[in-house]
C-alpha cells in the first residue's frame, strides 16, 4: 500500500512538475514576443507578464500571475485592479496563459482610470493633511469637527494602506526594503507613526512586538476616543496584519524618519 501511495505521489509531482514547465514556456514566448525578454520566475507567488501604462496621465498598469494561488491579477497605480482565480493550475494555463494577450491584458476603462485618478489626487492631499491629536469631544467643543473628520479618515486610509503594503511586500522570509518608506511617502511620516503607535498601544499584550517598539509607542499621546456607545473610535485605524510582520514594518519605519 505504502509503495502505491508513493507512486501517485511521484505521479503527481511529475505532472505538477510539467504542468509548471509548461506554464513557463507560455510566459517566457509571450514576454519574448511583446518585450524581447524572458520573465523572471524567482517569486513564483508573483510573476510579472505585463507592464504599460493607461490614460492621458500614463498610469502604469501591471499585471502578474501567481502560479500558488493559480490566479492573473492586475494592478493599476500599484493598487490591485481586478484578479481572475482557478481551481488548479491546469485551468489557468488552459483559460489565460494558452491565449495570452497584450491588448486584453491592457485594457482598462475610462472610469477604472478616473478612480485611480481620484485616489492619487485623495493619497496627495493625505500627504499634506496634519494629524489631529485631540479627539471627537475636544474638536466638537472648539469647533474643528471637519479638522477632526477629515484627519481621523486620514489615519484608517492609512491603515488600510499600511496592511495592503505588508500584504504585497512580505514574500514569506523578509518584509521588502523600502515598504514602509511608500507608506510614509503617500501619507507622510507622522500619520504613519501615529497609526503605529497606537497599533502597540491596543496590542501592548502581544509578545510578537519588540520590546523596543512598545516603549516607543508609549511615548506617542493618543487621548481616548469614546463614542456615546462607549466605543473607541481610535481602534478604527489599529492595523490588523499578522503582529510579527506589523512589527516588522514598525521597525522599518522608525530606521526611516
Amino acid at each position: 500500500m505504502e509503495e502505491i501511495w508513493s507512486c501517485i505521489e511521484s505521479r503527481a509531482n511529475a505532472l505538477q512538475t510539467d504542468q509548471l514547465d509548461r506554464a513557463k514556456t507560455l510566459i517566457d514566448e509571450f514576454c519574448a514576443y511583446e518585450y524581447a525578454s524572458q520573465a523572471d520566475f524567482s517569486d513564483l507567488s508573483r510573476v510579472s507578464i505585463a507592464y504599460t501604462t493607461v490614460g492621458d496621465e500614463d498610469i502604469p498598469l501591471q499585471v502578474h500571475v501567481d502560479f500558488e494561488g493559480y490566479k492573473i491579477e492586475r494592478e493599476l497605480d500599484g493598487k490591485p485592479l481586478d484578479a481572475r482565480q482557478y481551481s488548479s493550475l491546469q485551468e489557468l494555463i488552459e483559460n489565460e496563459l494558452e491565449g495570452l494577450d497584450f491588448q486584453e491584458l491592457a485594457a482598462v476603462s475610462d472610469a477604472e482610470i478616473q478612480a485611480a485618478l481620484a485616489s492619487a489626487k485623495k493619497e496627495a492631499a493625505f500627504a499634506e493633511l496634519p494629524v489631529y491629536r485631540q479627539n471627537a469631544a475636544y474638536a466638537r467643543e472648539h469647533g474643528e469637527l471637519e479638522q477632526y473628520r477629515v484627519s481621523h479618515q486620514a489615519n484608517i486610509a492609512c491603515k488600510e494602506a499600511i496592511e495592503q503594503s505588508i500584504d504585497q511586500n512580505y514574500d514569506g522570509r523578509r518584509l521588502a526594503k523600502g515598504t514602509a518608506d511608500k507608506v510614509m511617502q503617500k501619507f507622510g511620516p507622522e500619520r504613519v507613526m501615529y497609526v503605529l503607535a497606537y497599533t502597540i498601544q491596543q496590542k501592548g499584550w502581544d509578545g510578537r512586538f519588540h520590546p523596543y517598539n512598545k516603549d516607543w509607542a508609549r511615548t506617542v499621546d493618543i487621548p481616548p476616543n469614546p463614542d456615546s456607545f462607549g466605543f473607541e473610535r481610535n481602534c478604527e485605524f489599529v492595523v490588523d496584519s499578522h503582529a510579527g510582520l506589523t512589527d516588522l514594518f514598525v521597525s522599518q519605519a522608525r530606521r526611516e524618519v
